[in-house]
């Protein structure tokens, strides 16, 4: 398979992903609505899914939660947590990661955490960006994050 075979498929499993525990997100979160269905949103918007409460971002991973010290995301999703914060305080922001072992989440800036540079080269193509570590032991199962 070729680079962009490769990410289309990743990008299908996590779709895929993000539908199958959509509704067990709204036991937790309330109505969740999906961004990539806004049009002032959009289909590369920095968060997946939100409502007037909430906005998260979901990332599927092949992996326990605890199998490395740190879990990440994109730098550009915490700029644009501050962003939206600035303009709506009220709002809360979680980043949940979908693993093996279960579903955790880190609340936006609630703990400390760091930025550094990291990637992937699996997909036959170098990609590397500016990533928030977050560390496991400073997130919580789904139904503890609230």
């Amino acid at each position: 398979m070729n680079y962009q075979e490769l990410k289309n498929k990743d990008l299908r499993f996590g779709n895929l992903s993000e539908a199958e525990i959509h509704s067990k997100l709204e036991t937790i979160f309330g109505t969740l609505k999906n961004t990539s269905e806004n049009c002032e949103m959009g289909k590369y918007y920095e968060f997946d899914k939100y409502n007037d409460n909430f906005m998260i971002e979901i990332k599927t991973r092949k992996i326990n939660h605890n199998q490395y010290p740190t879990l990440i995301f994109g730098e550009n999703k915490l700029i644009k947590g501050d962003e939206i914060l600035k303009n709506n305080p009220n709002i809360r922001i979680f980043y949940l990661w979908r693993c093996n072992d279960g579903i955790y989440g880190w609340e936006h800036r609630k703990t400390e955490f760091y930025v550094s540079q990291m990637g992937r080269y699996d997909r036959g193509k170098r990609e590397i960006d500016l990533c928030v570590n977050i560390k496991t032991e400073d997130m919580n199962q789904l139904n503890n994050l609230l």
